[in-house]
């Protein structure tokens, strides 16, 4: 903006000095010709205005690398100042812990691994607020042979407001100490005395006693939940917020096996790992409740989700009663006989049409295995909506013995915003109007001025 702006002082000055100067200069120039090309000036400036440019510059290799404990390698791209975002974060006195980009707002709960963000422009995200809430983890048999859950395989649940968390936050810089990194991390504790023992009795299909056989993990009284046999599980819910965009990769013992990019500054990264989960079964597989809601706004906006699958986008509404467990058919863009290592589904206004966000998982993940070596699993994901949310249920192989990581990640589209962002006319942004009003206003003046004399 300010290079539009010294650009058109310049070309205001430009016709003062020749105002000044105008007794001798006339005898050079005849002043019509000069108010012409003035005028010219001025045209090629509002043109300019609206017209993008792209300079080429050579590529230096001045990223960072970084290697975590999990075999993700990471690199952050510090290349162009234009993508940075500078990251804040502290806790209310609620406890709730806050992370604030320029684009993106994100709050997590601090009694169960729950995230709402919303467009930093959007007070208190008004227009569109957004939650994805990790909300139980289940042990089941895979019946049908389908890779993916549906609540009648269930062997063995726990819901995560049965147990205690800490989260913690803290930032990470480089050597000038600008903030590269945000992160937050919810890890379990002991079992809980104040979780709430009936919420997933709405939504869990066939949940009553007679639909079940004796000795069933679902067949039990209000207060007859015991979830001891999960309180030496570890979990972990570790978030990450970055300045600058991250290119990733999954490896295991055979190479890299998938790779991903996190948007800086509109994204938040999600590290889930599970590791000593006491099965019952040596076939069985684990699965963790995403539970999304795309309408916390105050106001009446009306979002919808529209999943990405192999047979075309597929939109669905929480409001929706839908088939239980319905399995996600992975997308495979370009056709090569493979799932993409990203799946995800997007956020959508159902008024504009406009695209906010996505939340995103990869479809591998690594277990590591009581000897150390390392291997990438297949992710596979069922879904359904019970009038209120989404309910996405992320399945993992056995890993018996051993723990298990994946990267799941919700994540705005910075030119999405309903507030602050608008595209103006004829998807012109409102501020780049407003300099072409400027613009337009002097080449006025200047006119006048010269058709006066």
């Amino acid at each position: 903006m300010m290079h539009y702006l010294s650009s058109i002082w310049l070309c205001c000055s430009t016709f003062i000095i020749y105002e000044t100067a105008k007794p001798s200069m006339v005898k050079y120039l005849d002043k019509r010709m000069l108010s012409r090309l003035m005028l010219l000036a001025m045209l090629f400036l509002l043109v300019s205005s609206v017209t993008p440019t792209t300079g080429f510059v050579a590529a230096d290799d001045d990223g960072t690398t970084t290697e975590d404990d999990d075999d993700t390698t990471e690199t952050h791209d510090d290349s162009d100042d234009d993508d940075e975002h500078e990251i804040e974060h502290y806790r209310d006195s609620d406890s709730t812990v806050w992370i604030e980009t320029d684009i993106m707002t994100v709050t997590l709960s601090p009694d169960i691994p729950s995230y709402q963000y919303w467009y930093s422009a959007d007070a208190n995200g008004s227009h569109a607020r957004f939650m994805v809430s990790y909300l139980m983890i289940v042990e089941f048999d895979d019946n049908n042979s389908d890779g993916v859950y549906q609540p009648n395989e269930t062997i063995a649940f726990a819901p995560l407001d049965a147990f205690n968390w800490a989260l913690q936050t803290g930032s990470i810089t480089d050597e000038l100490g600008n903030v590269l990194e945000v992160y937050a991390s919810y890890t379990k504790g002991g079992l809980s005395s104040e979780w709430e023992d009936d919420w997933f009795e709405d939504w869990m299909p066939g949940y009553e006693q007679e639909d079940h056989e004796e000795g069933s993990a679902l067949q039990a009284s209000d207060d007859d939940y015991n979830f001891s046999k999960f309180e030496s599980m570890t979990l972990q819910f570790y978030g990450h917020v970055y300045r600058t965009d991250v290119v990733g990769n999954i490896t295991d013992d055979a190479g890299v096996q998938a790779n991903y990019t996190v948007e800086g500054g509109v994204e938040l990264k999600v590290d889930i790992e599970i590791g000593n989960f006491p099965f019952e079964s040596s076939t069985s597989k684990v699965t963790v409740l995403n539970y999304l809601r795309e309408d916390l706004s105050s106001d009446d906006s009306d979002h919808h989700y529209l999943l990405h699958e192999e047979d075309g986008e597929d939109e669905i509404d929480s409001e929706d009663e839908t088939e239980y467990g319905v399995e996600f058919d992975e997308h495979d863009e370009d056709d090569d006989g493979v799932s993409d290592y990203v799946q995800e589904l997007s956020l959508v206004d159902s008024t504009s049409n406009v695209t906010r966000g996505f939340y995103r998982w990869l479809d591998k993940a690594v277990v590591t295995h009581l000897n150390g070596s390392k291997t990438a699993v297949d992710v596979e994901a069922s879904y359904w909506t019970g009038g209120d949310g989404l309910l996405l249920f992320l399945a993992y192989p056995n890993f018996d013995g051993g723990s298990i990581l994946h990267d799941p990640s919700m994540r705005l589209i910075e030119t999405g915003s309903p507030v602050g962002s608008s595209p103006g006319l004829f998807g012109v942004p409102l501020q780049t109007l407003s300099l072409i009003g400027i613009a337009a206003a002097a080449i006025v003046l200047i006119g006048i001025a010269a058709k006066r004399r």
